[in-house]
């Protein structure tokens, strides 16, 4: 679920209904339980009524009863009360005396006198009862005479007074005493005869009574019986009832709230409201988002439900199931902005509250930009009006011409043919988004980017302000179309509409605006702009508001702009990685064609390259420099050769162009390359096309002898043949003079290949930055080759491949590396296929290639190795120089054999062997010093390892000798051969510095001696090596000397008769060059001049068997090395010259770096090799 302002409309609507429908179950089951109490207490009444009329009955008989009785008892009773009248008299005068005796006493003032002088003996005192009742004895004048006494007397006088007084009121009470006894047993003389004639008259009317209850009481007992049993029934059925009628609302106000909860599930509510709110920002910490959501949480929608008058019912409801919505009398809900139809908003608003609107925009879109990743959402600001003003905080995010203006679409747009073109794009941005992404198959943009993933299309929000100002009739109809179309394709619209310029239009546009606005959710500014109420449905007459998300303080603003901007800049370009292609349904055999993954197109759709299926069997790929067509070729690549093993396909890799971009496959053992060539040259690139025509011609040959025309049928009665696959990257440098041999043959040779290679398994894969400019190739050509994937080009390229093809390509961001469109029907545009291609990280690439090498290295060759070609050797692991320790000692059996460049043959070595055999030396000739230089070097570090290899050891002294003529002094560039002999390995060389006589005399006359030697057969061959021959004087010298004399005597001319016979120095080395070769003693020679050697020393070339040209002019070569045509030689080239076969064509390997060297060397000094 996503709160939007239609469900949250819709729940005010849904909730009215609830409450009135709760209202009016709960009120008829109160009706019905109430009438139902009410039918029960008047059965229970009614019981009631009658046993209490019983009752009655028997009470008002009884009292009729009781009454007689009480008339009888009172009658004897008065008759016996009447006869003792007297008696009764008399006691009560006993009584009243015993009391007024006792108050006297009481009265006593000095109680305390009194009570310690009184005397209680009994002495005679003359006293009856007849004289107290009668009153004659007034004790209270004697109390009286006894308190006055005490007033004045003397003490002993009031003892006596009162002494007397007490004794009198002692015998009067003892008087009355007895004789209140004597007339109660009067009274009491005949209470047996009471009692008899009580009882009677009770026994009488108990038997009366009795009778009477005994009847009431059976008759009572009935209707209590009738009462209970009626109560207990009555009871049972309202207790059913009541039971009934509960569970009858409880079960109506669950299927009430079960149909709420239906579309409004409070759990699905918490949690779509919980997940909101945990995906807030935090405005101290803030850090960009990394995934797309799916909405955001953009502003609070409120309503006060008062205006409902809802019960307290549905008060508590809302409390139990709605308590983050409803609170203080309030329903509130995050409103969100959803990536779909209803994301388009527009907002009326009057000119007075014109900056509280920008204010609300800008928050608005800062909020945007802060919730999605950088780089996935991209903004088109219009203001025509302030000319970029309203706006201007968002040129914060961006640096100018940089690409993170994209995010902004450049600038912000006022002037309104900018307007009209910036809403032209996005026209086509949407057409674009229809076809490539939704493809049919997705409602929306956004169910297209939750199953895409990295793939997932950036959204893009359009925001005018001061609308319809600035946009012609035109820019309103691309504007129509834009949220009409747009927001299923990504593309959403936010209007700011000013009132007041709406009022400034032609009328003739307002149908045009009614219509636009009718793609949207509108709403209202009131007039100072501090408060947004939504338009369309009011509820109860009370509208929704809006209430708008604040941005954090200016301070913590400025951070967050910075870290946004940061993360602008730093947005990851899209990339699909390798492993998202890893479950691609493929095939280990090529028997049926080449099917590999090599990208996403759609969401998640797997885009693969076939060749060798129906017209599907050469490709042409397209891409600028930064388009990601190395990462295509290298996906290419790798899938080939995961999928699919040596004996199933046979891949030849060529790059012309400069860089180190596909030598990471010369780092690794894997059989199924047979070529790997970067920075190759274009003959290479010819030799390599020759070599495939050459292996056509073998196919065809055995396809014949097996009666079949094509591979298929070939490897269906059980051949086996591996398919081959080319891949030439900027293949057009080999065409890049289209009127030189080279391009021709190619030309042809290519034609060829493309025509025929289908039923060979040949299949081609051209890559180059610029198709339109190649002239050397018949279009007819690139018609044959029916795959073609274009990257980010040139709209001439585009067109050329893909049928006009330019306006989709356009589509293509130079800054959005690896998006690519397919198509396998010759360019027809009914089949492209956009497509991203799948990235290999760098770490995971070697990783791969290490697990493919491991894989199949049980089908390496030793004696047919990748054929590699570097610019630099010390890169080719598969070199002499790199593998040296692997060898056995006949693997080196030639110790003159010289590595010093890359042939660019396919099919045969090149051999530079220094054997012993007449004119068996080397001789250099050409003007590139460096090159001559780094030539120089490789032989002889060829010759040490050769000798390492094939003894065993290091040698006892040494066996090369370097005259350096031509020295190399400066300060960054390196004298590689002075370095090697002077400081690598001079166990192995022995230097010898220009100028230097004595030691030219010296080796000279040694290597003189070896040759006369009469053991000449010495198994340790030997090498003088002379660089810059032109400069080497010492040499040329035709002074005499003697064999044996010594520098003290070089410049004495007059000779001694014991002298042996004199030679000058050019004669013994002429005599080493002519006889040396023979013996196991080699020249290797450079000269800077083919016609300086030939006027100097013409004689001295015929002792040459073996040369090398390079750098000179086509006259010098003819005479030189006997090539005519040098029209294909290229700057890099050399041609090495055997009077025993033809001429090779070489690529010299450049200068070796001084640390490789250094560890070439160390292992040339260890006494065994641990590799």
């Amino acid at each position: 679920m996503e709160y939007t302002l239609n469900l949250f409309a819709d729940f005010l609507n849904k909730l009215i209904i609830f409450d009135k429908d709760c209202n009016s179950a709960i009120k008829a089951i109160s009706n019905d339980t109430r009438e139902h109490y009410h039918n029960e207490e008047q059965k229970w009444e009614k019981i009631r009524l009658s046993a209490e009329e019983q009752a009655n009955d028997c009470f008002s008989e009884v009292r009729s009863i009781t009454n007689g009785f009480q008339t009888e008892v009172n009658k004897v009773f008065s008759t016996d009360i009447d006869g003792k009248a007297g008696t009764f008299t008399r006691l009560q005068k006993c009584k009243e005396y015993l009391s007024i005796i006792s108050s006297a006493k009481k009265s006593i003032i000095h109680q305390e006198m009194y009570q310690n002088e009184r005397d209680d003996s009994m002495s005679q005192i003359s006293m009856n009862v007849e004289e107290i009742i009668q009153g004659k004895i007034d004790f209270v004048d004697m109390a009286y005479r006894l308190n006055e006494l005490s007033r004045g007397s003397k003490r002993k006088e009031i003892a006596n007074s009162s002494a007397q007084f007490n004794r009198k009121c002692k015998i009067a009470e003892d008087l009355l005493n007895r004789e209140i006894i004597v007339l109660r047993s009067l009274i009491t003389q005949n209470r047996n005869e009471l009692d008899a004639k009580y009882q009677e008259s009770a026994r009488k009317s108990h038997l009366d009574i009795s009778s009477k209850w005994e009847s009431t009481i059976e008759s009572f007992l009935n209707t209590t019986n009738q009462f209970k049993k009626q109560k207990e029934t009555t009871l049972e059925e309202t207790l059913k009832v009541t039971s009934e009628n509960t569970d009858k609302l409880k079960k109506h106000l669950d299927e009430l709230a079960a149909a709420f909860f239906k579309k409004y599930q409070p759990q699905e509510f918490a949690d779509e409201y919980f997940r909101l709110y945990s995906m807030e920002p935090s405005y101290k910490n803030y850090e960009c988002y990394k995934e797309m959501p799916k909405n955001v949480h953009i502003s609070t929608l409120d309503y006060e439900i008062s205006a409902l008058n809802i019960s307290e019912y549905t008060k508590s409801f809302l409390e139990k199931y709605y308590p983050f919505m409803y609170k203080d009398n309030k329903l509130s809900i995050p409103y969100c902005a959803s990536f779909g139809a209803e994301f388009n908003y527009l907002f009326k608003f009057n000119e007075e509250g014109r900056s509280n609107v920008v204010k609300n925009a800008c928050d608005l879109g800062m909020r945007l930009f802060m919730m999605l990743p950088p780089g996935k959402l991209n903004f088109t600001f219009v203001d025509p009006v302030r000319l970029g003003e309203s706006f201007a905080m968002f040129n914060r995010l961006v640096d100018v011409d940089d690409r993170t203006s994209e995010v902004i679409n450049g600038k912000i747009w006022s002037a309104p043919a900018d307007i009209e073109q910036k809403l032209r794009i996005m026209t086509d941005h949407i057409s674009n988004v229809t076809q490539r992404c939704l493809q049919g198959k997705y409602d929306n943009i956004y169910e297209y980017n939750r199953v895409a993933e990295q793939n997932a299309e950036a959204y893009q929000v359009l925001m005018l302000m001061d609308f319809p100002a600035g946009l012609t009739e035109q820019s309103l109809k691309l504007l129509e179309q834009i949220v009409t179309s747009g927001p299923k394709c990504g593309v959403f619209t936010m209007i700011y509409q000013n009132e007041s310029q709406y009022k400034k239009i032609s009328e003739r546009s307002y149908p045009l605006i009614s219509n636009i606005e009718n793609s949207f959710q509108v709403f209202h500014f009131n007039e100072d702009g501090t408060q947004i109420v939504c338009s369309g449905e009011r509820i109860k007459d009370k509208q929704i508001l809006w209430r708008s998300l604040l941005l954090p303080e200016q301070t913590q603003l400025d951070q967050i702009i910075a870290i946004l901007k940061k993360g602008i800049k730093n947005a990851d370009k899209v990339v699909i990685s390798i492993d998202k292609i890893d479950d691609a349904e493929s095939t280990n055999s090529t028997k049926n064609g080449i099917r590999i993954p090599i990208g996403i197109h759609g969401a998640k759709e797997i885009q693969y390259l076939t060749l060798g299926v129906g017209g599907s069997h050469h490709a042409l790929i397209a891409g600028v420099a930064g388009s990601g067509k190395s990462s295509l070729l290298h996906t290419i690549i790798l899938r080939t050769l995961k999928q699919y093993s040596p004996d199933e396909l046979s891949i030849y890799l060529v790059d012309f162009k400069r860089g180190v971009e596909f030598k990471i496959y010369a780092d690794f053992d894997l059989p199924s390359f047979k070529v790997i060539a970067i920075e190759s040259e274009r003959e290479f690139g010819y030799n390599i096309l020759l070599a495939l025509e050459r292996e056509q011609k073998i196919r065809a040959d055995i396809f014949k002898k097996n009666h079949v025309d094509k591979i298929e049928e070939y490897r269906e009665n059980g051949g086996k043949m591996p398919r081959i696959l080319v891949i030439m990257d900027e293949f057009h440098e080999l065409f890049s003079n289209a009127n030189d041999e080279f391009a021709k043959k190619s030309a042809t040779i290519m034609e060829r290949i493309v025509r025929q290679g289908r039923a060979f398994g040949v299949h081609l894969i051209l890559a180059s930055q610029s198709y339109s400019n190649i002239t050397g190739v018949d279009r007819a050509v690139f018609d044959q080759m029916a795959v073609r994937i274009v990257l980010k080009c040139s709209k001439a390229d585009a067109n050329l491949l893909l049928d006009n093809g330019s306006a989709e390509i356009d589509q293509i961001s130079i800054d959005d590396p690896g998006r690519a469109v397919y198509n396998s029907e010759a360019g027809n545009k009914e089949y492209n296929s956009h497509f991203r291609v799948a990235y290999i990280p760098p770490e995971r690439h070697r990783e791969m290639l290490q697990e493919i090498s491991d894989d199949t290295i049980s089908y390496r060759d030793k004696n047919k190795p990748t054929r590699i070609l570097l610019s630099n050797i010390e890169d080719n692991m598969y070199s002499v120089f790199n593998r040296f320790t692997e060898y056995e000692p006949d693997h080196c059996s030639v110790t003159g054999r010289l590595y010093i460049g890359e042939p660019l043959s396919i099919t045969n070595e090149m051999n530079i062997d220094l054997i012993r055999n007449d004119n068996c030396n080397l001789l250099m000739l050409g003007n590139d010093t460096e090159k001559a230089r780094s030539m120089f070097a490789f032989a002889m570090l060829s010759i040490c390892i050769n000798y390492r290899v094939k003894y065993g050891k290091v040698p006892d002294k040494p066996f090369i000798y370097l005259l350096n003529c031509k020295p190399l002094d400066d300060s960054y560039f390196k004298d590689i051969p002075k370095i090697l002999a002077k400081e690598l390995l001079p166990e192995y060389i022995r230097y010898i510095h220009c100028g230097d006589e004595n030691s030219v005399r010296e080796a000279l006359v040694g290597l003189y001696d070896d040759i006369k030697a009469a053991d000449s057969a010495e198994e340790t061959e030997k090498f003088f090596f002379v660089f810059g021959y032109q400069r080497a004087e010492e040499l040329k010298s035709e002074i005499v000397l003697s064999q044996d004399e010594d520098i003290d005597h070089l410049f004495n001319l007059i000779p001694d008769a014991d002298n042996k016979p004199q030679l000058s120095a050019k004669e013994m080395f002429q005599f080493i060059v002519k006889n040396g070769a023979k013996r196991g003693i080699h020249v290797v020679l450079w000269q800077d001049s083919y016609s300086a050697l030939e006027q100097d020393d013409n004689n001295i070339m015929s002792y040459f068997n073996l040369k090398i040209a390079f750098d000179m002019s086509q006259e010098e070569f003819s005479r030189s090395v006997g090539v005519n045509d040098t029209s294909l030689m290229s700057e890099n080239n050399a041609i090495y010259y055997n009077k025993a076969r033809d001429n090779q064509k070489f690529r010299p390997y450049q200068m070796p770096d001084e640390e490789w060297l250094k560890s070439i060397s160390n292992k040339l000094h260890k006494s065994e090799f641990t590799e």
